[in-house]
């Protein structure tokens, strides 16, 4: 459902009505947001500098999904820059004592008595509930009329198999199964609550917090590449997936968020509650981050300033917010492209501007990445490569030339087709792969089925006494 080849130019795509006049960080910030847009092949990027009065700097590029120029009232999703607002919505739940953060998660949800972990709520927020990031692959990026229910998909978080408790294990359904139990506790639909207790009060009035929502908001969809070239045609919003993932809104909205972060007189809670929520608690494995109360705490590269963030995508969206504790200084940034080789690279320029913020000089632009092109390339190289081999496999002309060395090679190509097509199906399903890395996922595929075909037309040759 391709609404518009982003064919777009890459000229008209960093074109920015920017309102004068711009000051001397606003230009440097703006140039650094426009060299890594081009690197990055982003169509379209909002962001704000945001201090304890409000935004400081802020600036808009590029089209969004529908052709139409960025500006701070472009609707965006957020992906896991939801998790912090949800935490905030359970944390003002607790503070009201209407949700113990210390309970067993079963005490809200039944459904939860049997499974192994026995996490608590707060288990829940700093994700060591023991839920796997399997469990999300099964239940995420639901879209349509079944995606407005907690129950079919809580039932099946319950019911998957446990991991390490008390470990660290970044997963989606975490917070899924938070939103479900804020439900339960208020008895009221979660985007209902969350838009009374939270959006509100802060001042989001730009959020949606459903598909409806988005759709009257007039959500653009967002761009995913397939072979280098943006497409617009991500525009799927999971209701149940609001506290996950799927909340969005335009950047004043995500900006009044991240005020909230430095204000001393906050809208909800308090400064001390809110401080703590992004303190570090557990370490995240294999980085230099611990992860806290939906928040991640670590220290931004060269300069060694303390931060603490969290980003997000949806399929075509990312965004981030970066809070600098020692500037009093808060960066946010929505971009409208994302695939999951990419992650690293779009949400660098977060990690840019958090630097500037700080007093550091212009980041140096990587330039484009070797890996994501080889990943897509490659694939579909390997994919054209087994297409031939299936054709050569058929023919008996074909088969009787090369001998047992060629037989050899194609039979090992063909079996290592396979095992990366199966390996993806069971570690992503081929719903999930589509959905966030297209290209490659289907050149997977095909390299997988042409592997099999090309293994059976093999063995059945060799069956009938064929010599290759």
């Amino acid at each position: 459902m391709y609404r518009r080849a982003a064919a777009v130019s890459l000229a008209l795509a960093l074109v920015s009505p920017a309102p004068p006049p711009a000051s001397a960080a606003t230009r440097d910030m703006d140039s650094y947001v426009r060299a890594r847009m081009a690197t990055t092949d982003t169509p379209g990027l909002a962001y704000a500098v945001v201090g304890p009065e409000g935004v400081e700097e802020q600036g808009a590029f590029g089209v969004d999904g529908d052709g139409d120029p960025v500006t701070e009232d472009t609707p965006f999703l957020w992906g896991s820059v939801a998790k912090p607002v949800t935490a905030t919505a359970a944390l003002i739940l607790s503070e009201e004592g209407r949700l113990d953060l210390g309970a067993p998660v079963e005490e809200y949800l039944p459904e939860f008595a049997g499974f192994d972990a026995d996490p608590t709520v707060r288990d829940l927020m700093t994700q060591t509930s023991g839920i796997t990031e399997a469990a999300t692959v099964e239940t995420a990026d639901v879209y349509g009329p079944e995606s407005a229910e907690f129950g079919p998909r809580v039932e099946r978080i319950a019911a998957s198999e446990a991991g390490t408790p008390g470990t660290h294990e970044y997963s989606s359904a975490n917070y899924l199964i938070l939103g479900a139990v804020i439900e339960r506790v208020t008895g009221r639909d979660f985007g209902s609550y969350l838009r009374g207790a939270v959006l509100d009060p802060v001042g989001m009035d730009g959020a949606f917090t459903s598909a409806e929502e988005a759709a009257a908001a007039g959500l653009p969809p967002g761009y995913r590449s397939l072979w280098g070239v943006p497409l617009a045609d991500a525009d799927g919003v999971d209701d149940a997936g609001v506290a996950y993932g799927y909340l969005g809104g335009d950047l004043v909205a995500l900006a009044a968020f991240a005020r909230a972060q430095l204000a001393d007189d906050p809208a909800v809670l308090d400064a001390g509650t809110l401080a703590r929520a992004r303190t570090g608690i557990v370490p995240v494995p294999g980085s230099e981050q611990e992860y806290g109360l939906g928040w991640r705490e670590t220290r931004l590269s060269e300069l060694d300033e303390p931060i603490v963030f969290h980003g997000g995508a949806t399929p075509g969206h990312a965004a981030i917010v970066v809070v600098l504790p020692e500037h009093d200084r808060a960066v946010v940034v929505l971009q409208n492209t994302y695939d999951l080789m990419r992650d690293g690279r779009i949400q660098a320029v977060a990690f840019g501007l958090a630097h500037l913020v700080a007093g550091g000089d212009q980041p140096r632009d990587p330039g484009p990445s070797v890996a994501d092109r080889a990943m897509v390339w490659g694939s579909t190289a390997f994919a054209l490569t087994m297409v031939v081999g299936s054709v050569l496999a058929g023919p008996a002309v074909w088969r009787r030339r090369g001998g047992v060395a060629a037989a050899l090679a194609w039979g090992v190509a063909g079996a290592a087709a396979v095992a990366a097509a199966v390996w993806l199906v069971a570690a992503y399903g081929p719903r999930l792969a589509l959905l966030w890395l297209p290209d490659t996922t289907a050149a997977v595929l095909v390299a997988g089925v042409c592997g099999a075909l090309t293994l059976a037309l093999r063995a059945r040759a060799a069956a009938r006494g064929g010599s290759d």
